[in-house]
């Protein structure tokens, strides 16, 4: 379910080793959940830094020497030539980039730029297998067809992607089955992330999940398809942030406005990147991240219900400055702050609902053309030996993984199935499966990949958050 997190820094390095940069407040969805409090700022229309602004705080990061970012926001693409600007400048100094979007904006000229780009990861968000239960979790009717729409395309052409599925009560059943839809999609890496319950969230609402169901589900789904997708399971609430306060950080976050906090979730900020410059910021975190106030925060939430309870809600009350010991705002606390309503989905069958999400993803999937990475090949049709010219290995494939290594020279998933189906008198369902399964296998071990990719492979799925876990949303 993923790779065991790196030991916790005990001191804040010498320079960062990344940032976390929060282009917007705004957000075109209206997530009951959402952690940065976006719903609300977007009514407010809360004043945020200029693009230029935002190119120097990324020269000054980049000049510390950070190697890996987040881009996010908000929604970063309501900002969009700025975003891709961004991560362009990013990715092309050799940083690792993982760019965080609901995918509504995701369109072909967003999915070939970032296609052009090494290194970066895009983080999807996806709350149900069915219109239904996503829209309801979003807020906004047609947000599941344009997020797994947004995810095809940026497979279609090689950009690594991982899924992000924010787990509430009233989807947590289907867990199981998005699980399957991504497999069959292509997705490389799926994140389950139960609900914290800041921001948004600590205003209100039954966010309790059970965690060891989430266990059973990904171990069942693992146990039937092995784990050529890459799940990850986020670690509860309560204890484990209370930790925070005493993990060091070896990045900053950068708010809209310009003030630089340790993460998503110490509310506590270190100067402002504008006014103070970055390096300034970087080193008061450095001497102040573990301020009596931040653990004193930190270790009163031992329970999820605490959060709601704490005096200080990370992006629901601004946050209390380490530097001067003030507020980062005159604002008035927004706990009770008017919202904007989320429009609830048409009523529909779940079934019905259901059977049409499941075409759709069929559908997307089955359509997309692969071609061969530089390789070369011999043997015979039982058994193909291949060697890559990407790094010198030698592989060995199977009868039926070299007949799909054959179609997908130029063809598609759909057309694997079929000669699968042909040459062994299989069910087409049963074709299909072994296609799904050899496909992802070959795209896996860089034998084939998009034919609309570059002349690279997408790198290793990056990081979620710097440092830690992140808050869902």
């Amino acid at each position: 379910m993923g790779r065991r997190s790196p030991r916790a820094l005990t001191a804040p390095p010498a320079r960062p080793i990344g940032a976390k940069l929060e282009l917007t407040y705004a957000c075109n969805l209206r997530c009951g959940f959402c952690y940065t409090d976006s719903p609300r700022r977007t009514l407010e229309r809360t004043p945020e830094l200029g693009d230029e602004q935002w190119r120097e705080v990324v020269r000054q990061s980049l000049e510390l020497g950070i190697v890996e970012a987040v881009v996010t926001g908000g929604e970063p693409f309501l900002r969009p030539e700025l975003t891709l600007e961004l991560v362009e400048t990013l990715a092309g100094a050799g940083v690792g980039v993982t760019l965080n979007t609901n995918g509504w904006f995701v369109d072909e000229e967003v999915a070939a730029r970032l296609a052009a780009l090494r290194g970066v990861t895009a983080h999807v968000s996806l709350d149900g297998a069915r219109p239904g239960l996503h829209d309801a979790s979003r807020g906004v009717p047609g947000s599941w067809r344009r997020a797994v729409e947004g995810i095809d395309r940026l497979l279609d052409v090689g950009v690594g992607v991982c899924v992000v599925h924010v787990v509430t009560p009233d989807n947590a059943e289907a867990v199981p089955e998005l699980l399957e839809q991504m497999w069959v999609l292509g997705v490389p890496w799926v994140r389950v992330t139960p609900v914290v319950p800041t921001g948004a969230a600590a205003r209100g609402g039954d966010w309790q999940v059970e965690h060891g169901a989430l266990v059973a589900a990904i171990e069942e789904f693992q146990g039937r398809r092995g784990t050529a997708m890459r799940i990850t399971l986020q670690a509860g609430t309560g204890g484990s942030v209370s930790l925070q306060g005493r993990e060091a950080p070896g990045s900053f976050l950068v708010r809209p406005n310009g003030d630089v906090r340790p993460d998503s979730t110490r509310p506590f900020s270190f100067g402002n990147a504008v006014r103070d410059g970055v390096e300034t910021c970087w080193q008061a975190l450095r001497e102040g991240w573990d301020d009596e106030r931040i653990n004193r925060w930190a270790g009163s939430l031992k329970r999820p219900e605490d959060f709601a309870r704490s005096e200080l809600i990370a992006y629901v009350d601004e946050e209390v400055s380490v530097v001067d010991g003030s507020s980062g705002s005159t604002a008035p606390s927004a706990r009770s702050a008017k919202l904007p309503e989320p429009t609830p989905p048409k009523p529909a069958d779940p079934e019905l609902e259901l059977a049409g999400a499941r075409a759709k993803v069929r559908e997307l999937a089955g359509a997309r053309r692969y071609r061969l990475a530089p390789l070369r090949a011999s043997g015979s049709p039982d058994q193909r030996f291949v060697r890559l010219a990407t790094d010198g290995r030698y592989l060995r494939l199977n009868e039926s993984g070299s007949v799909v290594m054959d179609v997908l020279d130029g063809g598609t998933l759909d057309e694997a199935a079929v000669a699968l189906a042909d040459r062994y008198d299989l069910d087409p369902e049963h074709a299909r499966e072994d296609a799904i399964a050899a496909t992802r296998d070959l795209v896996r071990r860089h034998v084939v990949l998009a034919a609309a990719a570059g002349d690279f492979f997408p790198v290793e799925p990056g990081t979620s958050d710097l440092p830690g876990l992140e808050p869902s949303g």
